[in-house]
Formats: C-alpha cells, sequence, structure tokens
C-alpha cells in the first residue's frame, strides 16, 4: 500500500512538471527519499525539496536517510538538488523564505486534532499557496476489512493510536470541497489501493484502503489567504534542522570529437546487449532509451532532447529507425531507435 501512495503522489507530482517540493509531516522523509529519483520528464527535474516535521527524532532519522550514498558521491547527477529540514509545527505559520511549487500532506492530517485541521489547511492552502497541493488520508469505510478494528461497531478502533479520527470518503470529499473554495483550488478526488493483490472485487467495494485530493491553484483572489483568529496562538517559526547538497557534474562539454567518440563507445556498449543487433558486423541499432541511460552520455547532454538533437546531426553515423517500421511521427517518438554504420 505504501508503495501504492508513492508512485500515486511521485507521479502526479511528474504529471503537473514541479520542480520543487515541501513535504508537510515529513516524519522520517520515505517520500522526500523516494522524489529525489529522476523524474519521468528529464526537462523538469526535482531541484528543491523541503521538509517539516514536529519531532527532532523522526527529524535525524530523515536526515540520515536523505544524505547523499557513496554511489550519489561516485556518480554526481546532472541536476543540482537541495534538500531542506525545518523543525516546526505544520499548523503553524509557513517556513519564511520558502516557496515551493507543491506542497505534499501525506498521511498527516489525522494525526491533528479536529480543532486543528482548519489551521493545517491554512498552513498549506493560505500559506504556502503552491501550484498543487495533495493531501492523503486513511479510508475510514476501508477499515471493515480489517476484522481487529471492528468497523461499524461500538467498540471500533482507529489504524493507528495515534489517530484523532478517520474520514469516511464523503466527509474527505466535503473537507476538500470546501477548503478549495475557501481558496481558490480546483479539486479532484482519488482512491487509492484500489487493486489489491490476491483481492476479490468486494474488498476494495469501499474504496481504496487511502484517499488523495489533488489541489491545483486557479487565479490568485485577495481573500485567498484566511488569517488566524486572534484567539489562536501565535507558534514560533520553524527552524532549520539540517541542509543537504547532493554533488552534481559540472564540467563542461567535452570537444567535438571527443564527445563524437565517446557517443559511439557508448552506443556500442548499448548495442552489444541488444537483440536486434545487425546482421552483417558492420552496423547495428541501439535505442534511444538504452543510449540515455548511459551516465556519461547524461552528463554530456544534461537533456534527452538535446542528445536527440546531437544524434539526429549525425545521419552518416546515426540514423533514425523504428523498430516496428512504422512511418507515424508518434510511434518514431516512442519506439526511436538509431542504426550505427561503422
Amino acid at each position: 500500500m505504501w508503495e501504492q501512495r508513492r508512485m500515486c503522489i511521485a507521479q502526479t507530482l511528474y504529471t503537473h512538471k514541479t520542480q520543487s517540493v515541501l513535504e508537510v509531516g515529513c516524519g522520517e522523509g520515505n517520500i522526500l527519499s523516494f522524489l529525489t529519483g529522476p523524474t519521468s520528464d528529464d526537462e523538469y527535474p526535482i531541484t528543491k525539496l523541503v521538509g517539516i516535521d514536529i519531532s527532532a527524532d523522526a527529524l535525524q532519522r530523515a536526515q540520515a536517510a536523505l544524505e547523499p550514498t557513496p554511489h550519489d558521491l561516485r556518480y554526481p547527477r546532472i541536476d543540482n538538488l537541495r534538500i531542506c529540514l525545518f523543525l516546526g509545527d505544520c499548523t503553524g505559520p509557513p517556513i519564511d523564505g520558502v516557496h515551493c511549487d507543491a506542497v505534499v500532506c501525506s498521511e498527516v492530517i489525522e494525526h491533528v486534532l479536529p480543532t486543528q485541521v482548519a489551521a493545517l489547511t491554512n498552513a498549506v492552502l493560505g500559506g504556502y499557496r503552491p501550484q498543487v497541493a495533495i493531501f492523503t488520508t486513511p479510508n475510514a469505510e476501508f477499515n471493515v476489512n480489517f476484522p481487529g478494528l471492528g468497523y461499524g461497531t461500538p467498540q471500533a478502533k482507529f489504524r493507528d493510536e495515534d489517530h484523532k479520527f478517520e474520514w469516511t470518503r464523503d466527509e474527505f470529499e466535503q473537507w476538500a470541497r470546501k477548503s478549495a473554495l475557501d481558496y481558490g483550488y480546483s479539486v479532484e478526488m482519488r482512491g487509492i489501493g484500489l487493486s489489491m493483490r490476491n483481492a476479490d472485487s468486494r474488498f476494495v467495494a469501499c474504496g481504496g484502503c487511502t484517499q488523495m485530493a489533488l489541489f491545483v491553484r486557479g487565479a490568485e483572489r485577495e481573500d485567498s489567504c484566511s488569517p488566524r483568529s486572534k484567539s489562536e496562538p501565535v507558534l514560533e517559526q520553524p527552524r532549520l534542522f539540517a541542509s543537504i547538497e547532493y554533488p552534481v557534474y559540472s564540467q563542461p562539454r567535452l570537444p567535438d570529437k571527443q564527445l563524437f567518440d565517446l557517443v559511439l563507445e557508448m552506443a556500442q556498449l548499448a548495442a552489444g546487449n541488444d537483440e536486434n543487433e545487425g546482421e552483417n558486423g558492420d552496423s547495428w541499432t541501439v535505442s534511444e532509451d538504452d543510449l540515455w541511460e548511459m551516465l556519461d552520455v547524461k552528463h554530456q547532454f544534461k537533456r534527452r532532447s538535446a542528445l536527440r538533437a546531437w544524434l539526429d546531426g549525425q545521419p552518416e553515423t546515426f540514423t533514425v529507425v523504428v523498430k516496428d517500421d512504422s512511418n507515424q511521427d508518434d510511434a518514431l517518438l516512442l519506439a526511436r531507435r538509431y542504426r550505427l554504420q561503422r
């Protein structure tokens, strides 16, 4: 379940081309760690990750999990990545100077008191004002699948002893639609965990194991940020707990001849594992996908589109072919291959 949730969050962020993400209630940094990987579109890499949590112990574990690995040090990234972790209350004032394309609040809202839900909502949608905000929370109706929770009985329990409440799909949607209206967002509701291993259709008839609200900001309004009530306590500003910088490849591109030799060498290596090797020994084919996966190639071109443009400019050596011999433009993009002439 956790894997489906993280993948759904990541793919949603990639779809919206977000390059900076704040996670509110980041805990031990599991989602932030997931987002350090490559995005689905290299034109929009994630270059800034920010996390805030009220627990110093959780942030210490997050820092350990997010530090660059020996692999990261040996094979630098092609884009910058900075990670900042802050210690503070998620329902309090926004972090000074932090502006991100997206805010993620995953499996957090159910841990705050019902009286604090409005403050958390205001902090995310009114304070940070991201272009995209993602909230996930357990679907209470799904608890019927866990006999030990006694769902629907006077003895019903929550999934976690720290949960202050668990919303049904209708309750979550009511909160989401009102919040979207209050803060100038559109909202889309989704179920996560609708496909469960070895489960029949009745298992998910009550919706997904968890549920997601995707907020997308509309046109700005003057009243989009609701001020705190004077009766609400003024909380301290979050303080910086840790800052992490990932190593990045910063060397200039090789001269033309060296670059050509490098790409040719990498292409030969990539083609060496290709089942469609040429019949005559002096030519073979290589997919753009395999060539782009070569880190030396990524370091030189930074973007896949730049590699493609360079290859297309070498027609005597790299000739575009398509595996299925289709002449359709979309097939050319999806199955783009090159024949190398030695």
